[in-house]
């Protein structure tokens, strides 16, 4: 027994008219008849009574009828299931993100996504870029939101934007008043800054500004999360220097000061595992390219696939 037997079977049990039902499935009558006449052999059951003047379902042929139906709409909606899948529009994604990314584009896009995969299961993970890769690489994490450093062998790594580097510093500060801010002016100053091993991209962005300072020597406190940055900087432990986007954090006692010069620029970027060919990440990565700032010059980044 075949699928097409179901159809024909329910054409005909819905009109009752062999040639109505022939001409709703696009086929000539006697082929449709004897169709309908193997599937009761095969079922050993009379499904239709049939005359000169009407046809007519049995009971056989009623109840028949109503499992002929659930079998068709399960294969149909499964049928819709896969493609879909296929689409990109059902699944779960496992997303990481750098907290300096709430600040610029990303929460835009995931709202975004949301709203056109509605059925995707996101699960969101604020991490470093180091762990992001570690958990990338290991399947943990599907895609995510990082400033990278350099390639990364079996990750695709794919630059959104670059941003300038801008200082964070008390309201009280004695720079506060400045609208832009020399490095030979932070002299001195005690620095509050992610750490290297949670940021590595940021922290080698930084390395020139760093090494003027006195390198090292100058950083008072290194933490994991921007939010803890921009806490301490407003407790008045020290300045910062960071990504344009973290202005978006307001707090109070905290001013920022864009850099005197040409500042440096660190890249945001999105990376996931090369050779995944998940229909929901591609689904994604196409939501990011979309909402992308434009205008900006882009780079893939591949690390040697690993064999």
């Amino acid at each position: 027994m075949e699928l097409r037997h179901l159809r024909y079977f329910v054409a005909v049990a819905e009109e009752l008219h062999f040639r109505r039902a022939a001409d709703r499935l696009h086929m000539s009558q006697p082929p449709l008849s004897q169709q309908i006449r193997q599937l009761e052999e095969e079922i050993g059951a009379q499904l239709l009574l049939r005359n000169q003047h009407r046809v007519e379902l049995t009971a056989s042929g009623a109840a028949f009828l109503e499992r002929a139906r659930e079998i068709l709409e399960a294969v149909e909606a499964a049928a819709l299931e896969a493609r879909r899948v296929q689409r990109g529009e059902v699944g779960r994604l496992a997303v990481g993100f750098v907290g300096s990314s709430m600040y610029s584009v990303v929460p835009d896009l995931l709202n975004a996504f949301r709203e056109s995969h509605g059925d995707v299961g996101l699960r969101l993970h604020e991490l470093g870029t180091t762990e992001q890769l570690r958990q990338l690489e290991s399947g943990r994490l599907d895609v995510g939101f990082v400033r990278p450093r350099q390639p990364r062998p079996g990750l695709t790594i794919e630059p959104l934007y670059a941003e300038p580097i801008m200082i964070a510093l008390p309201d009280r500060h004695r720079l506060a008043a400045e609208p832009r801010i020399h490095v030979a002016d932070l002299q001195g100053e005690r620095l509050v800054l992610l750490t290297r091993a949670g940021s590595p991209g940021l922290r080698k962005t930084l390395e020139p500004i760093t090494d003027q300072l006195g390198g090292e020597d100058a950083i008072v406190q290194e933490v994991a999360e921007m939010q803890t940055v921009i806490g301490l900087v407003a407790a008045g432990v020290g300045v910062s220097l960071v990504p344009e986007s973290v202005r978006a954090l307001q707090r109070r006692g905290v001013s920022y000061r864009s850099l005197a010069g040409e500042a440096p620029t660190v890249e945001l970027a999105v990376a996931w595992r090369t050779g995944d060919d998940s229909p929901v990440l591609a689904a994604f990565l196409a939501q990011v390219r979309a909402m992308a700032p434009a205008g900006e010059e882009r780079e893939v980044r591949r690390g040697p696939s690993r064999q």
